[in-house]
C-alpha cells in the first residue's frame, strides 16, 4: 500500500503542477490534465511490467512525459486557441443582432431627424459595425479552419482579445452616444440598449480578456 501510495502521490503532484501551470476554459484544461494523467497511468503500468517497482515506475513515466517547463507551453496554446474560438462566435452572434436591432426598433423610433449630430453618429454607427462584425467573422473562420494553419496560438488569442474589447468599446460607446442624441427615444429604448448592447458585449469583453490572460 505505501508503494502504491508513493506512486500515486508523485503523479498526483507533477498532475496538480500542471493543473497549476495552466490558464484558460476549464473543460479544455480538464480534458488537457486527464490526457496528462491518462498518459502517466499507462506508463507507469508499462513500466511496472517491465519489472520496475511502482515508485520508480511512476518517477519514469513523469520523466519521459517531461517537466512541467516543458509540457505546459504546447498544452497552454490549445487552451489559448480554444479561448479565443470561444470569444471569437460570442463576438460573433452579439454583433449579429446589432444590424436589426438598430435598423428595427432604433430607427423606427426616430420619426423625424434629430440633428446633424444624430445623423454622423448613424453613419459612424453603420460603418463600425460593417467593420466589426466582419472582423468577428474573420475571427471565427481564423480560431476554426485556420487554427490548422495557423501555428502560433497565443498570437492568435491576442489579436482576438484585443478586436473583441475593441469593437466591445466602441460599439457601446456609439450605442449610448446614438441613444443620447436622440430626444425621441423612451425608456423602453434604454431597456433595449442595455439588454441587447451593453450587457451582452460586457460579458464579450470579459470573456476577451480572459483570453487575453490565455496568452
Amino acid at each position: 500500500m505505501e508503494i502504491v501510495s508513493t506512486a500515486t502521490t508523485t503523479c498526483v503532484d507533477y498532475l496538480d503542477a500542471l493543473d497549476a501551470a495552466l490558464v484558460g476554459p476549464r473543460r479544455t484544461k480538464r480534458d488537457l490534465v486527464q490526457e496528462a494523467r491518462d498518459h502517466l497511468d499507462d506508463a507507469t503500468a508499462a513500466y511496472v511490467r517491465a519489472g520496475y517497482d511502482e515508485p520508480d515506475a511512476a518517477a519514469r513515466a513523469v520523466a519521459d512525459f517531461g517537466s512541467v517547463g516543458e509540457v505546459a507551453p504546447a498544452f497552454q496554446t490549445t487552451l489559448a486557441v480554444a479561448s479565443s474560438r470561444r470569444t471569437a462566435l460570442l463576438l460573433f452572434a452579439v454583433l449579429s443582432v446589432q444590424p436589426f436591432l438598430w435598423d428595427g426598433p432604433w430607427s423606427k423610433a426616430e420619426e423625424s431627424p434629430s440633428g446633424l449630430v444624430y445623423g454622423i453618429l448613424d453613419v459612424g454607427v453603420e460603418i463600425l459595425g460593417t467593420v466589426a462584425l466582419a472582423a468577428a467573422l474573420l475571427l471565427v473562420l481564423a480560431t476554426g479552419i485556420g487554427s490548422r494553419w495557423i501555428r502560433n496560438g497565443r498570437v492568435l488569442a491576442r489579436i482576438t482579445g484585443v478586436v473583441t474589447i475593441a469593437s466591445a468599446v466602441t460599439i457601446k460607446l456609439a450605442g449610448i452616444a446614438m441613444t443620447l442624441a436622440s430626444s425621441t427615444f423612451t425608456p423602453l429604448h434604454w431597456v433595449m440598449l442595455l439588454g441587447f448592447v451593453l450587457v451582452p458585449l460586457s460579458v464579450t469583453g470579459a470573456l476577451a480578456r480572459k483570453t487575453l490572460a490565455t496568452a
